[in-house]
């Protein structure tokens, strides 16, 4: 085992008996074509799919014991979000349903939120997850508003806590909770069923466009550390940051000094000497556990191979082996770019996604450059965004 040396249109006319204030600017849209990046999760969870397909976005938990969710992680108290969606199939025709969850929220071990859920057979609900606890916020109730096999549109204003509930356009309740007062929002399939969604779409005031984050190329202020710690060297060199290990079979590791849990990290990499039979690239959410070791996460390359690895308790775990990739270029620089927001990880090599990852705990930590024994690595024009 390596030893371990450290030195994220105009508004619709705003429906009859809306009691939140209607944001009046696109925050957030996605109609599932499928162009550009996919902001909603891709991949298997627990027997649970997701997918973009034909111009929707499929939950299918047909296969699974749980209902599935997908989330966008944000910190909105005032916002409107509308999806529309349709049951296409189901075990349970009484009680399977979908809804629109808001107000979301992270914790360590589980997830809290509020749910606006619809029976296909014709009734509604509104639910509250918390703490690992459900609370009926509005006793289900049918409702004439759409007909089971329908596409049904959904509709929450947010306001602080306060919302109010629309379906297919009529308002169907206003409640107000104080335990979830802001957070994110998404789609949600109960178990037994395939969903289909379409239009997602959120209505918010203007955030601030200047993201925190920064550049560094390595040309101005040293920010990272130089010196020699056991036989492992860090320098400043031609305008590039450069990680040493020729003499050592140790690892080397560089962190940044800020720490952060949902941000985009970006360096070009080059190999200037040796085999890096260890590979060399970025590692992120590092930090210790209770026994005195560490997590985290490992993205690397070797001539025109590529591999992520997880370390727990300092023992690396690789959950995409190595294999050769058309995007890594063997002996030139390869730009690594690493998108962590909440439990998603998404890895891209010259501008192509390679990999995605579900973080089951997802961590603040420290993130910087890696080169293991043998190896001497030239890194550059760094950018980071918090996300």
């Amino acid at each position: 085992m390596a030893k371990r040396f450290i030195p994220l249109l105009l508004a619709l006319a705003a429906l009859a008996g809306t009691a939140a204030a209607t944001p009046q600017d696109v925050y957030f849209q996605d109609d599932f074509s499928g162009g550009g990046e996919r902001a909603f999760y891709v991949g298997t969870l627990d027997a649970r799919s997701f997918q973009y397909i034909d111009g929707k976005y499929e939950i299918d938990t047909l296969d699974g014991n749980s209902y599935g969710q997908s989330v966008l992680l944000e910190d909105l108290d005032t916002y409107r979000v509308e999806v529309t969606g349709q049951m296409m199939e189901s075990e349970d025709p009484q009680e399977a349903g979908f809804g629109l969850s808001f107000n979301y929220n992270q914790r360590e071990g589980g997830s809290d939120f509020i749910l606006l859920l619809v029976y296909d057979r014709g009734a509604f609900t509104v639910l509250r997850y918390l703490d690992g606890q459900t609370s009926v916020l509005y006793t289900p109730a049918k409702t004439k508003l759409f007909n089971s096999g329908e596409a049904v549109n959904l509709t929450v204003d947010a306001a602080n806590g306060h919302f109010t509930c629309y379906i297919n356009g009529g308002q169907v309740c206003e409640l107000k909770d104080e335990r979830l007062d802001r957070g994110g929002f998404g789609v949600f399939a109960t178990a037994g069923s395939i969903v289909h969604y379409d239009d997602f779409t959120v209505f918010a005031e203007p955030v601030d466009a200047t993201p925190e984050g920064f550049t560094d190329d390595f040309g101005g202020e040293q920010r990272l550390y130089t010196g020699n710690l056991y036989d492992v060297d860090y320098r400043y060199e031609s305008g590039r940051y450069v990680i040493d290990t020729t003499q050592t079979d140790l690892i080397g590791l560089s962190p940044f000094p800020e720490q952060a849990l949902n941000f985009e990290f970006v360096v070009d990499m080059e190999l200037l000497q040796g085999d890096a039979l260890g590979g060399y690239g970025i590692y992120l959410r590092d930090f210790p556990d209770d026994g005195g070791g560490f997590n985290q996460y490992r993205f690397l390359i070797s001539r025109d191979w590529f591999a992520v690895e997880q370390s727990i308790d300092d023992m690396p775990l690789a959950l995409a082996e190595w294999v050769q990739h058309r995007a890594v270029k063997d002996g030139e620089v390869n730009r690594l770019r690493v998108r962590a927001q909440g439990s998603e990880l998404v890895f891209f090599i010259n501008g192509l996604e390679v990999y995605r990852h579900t973080d089951q705990n997802p961590h603040q930590g420290s993130f910087g450059f890696f080169a293991s024994g043998r190896s001497k690595v030239a890194f550059d024009n760094v950018e980071f965004t918090e996300l």
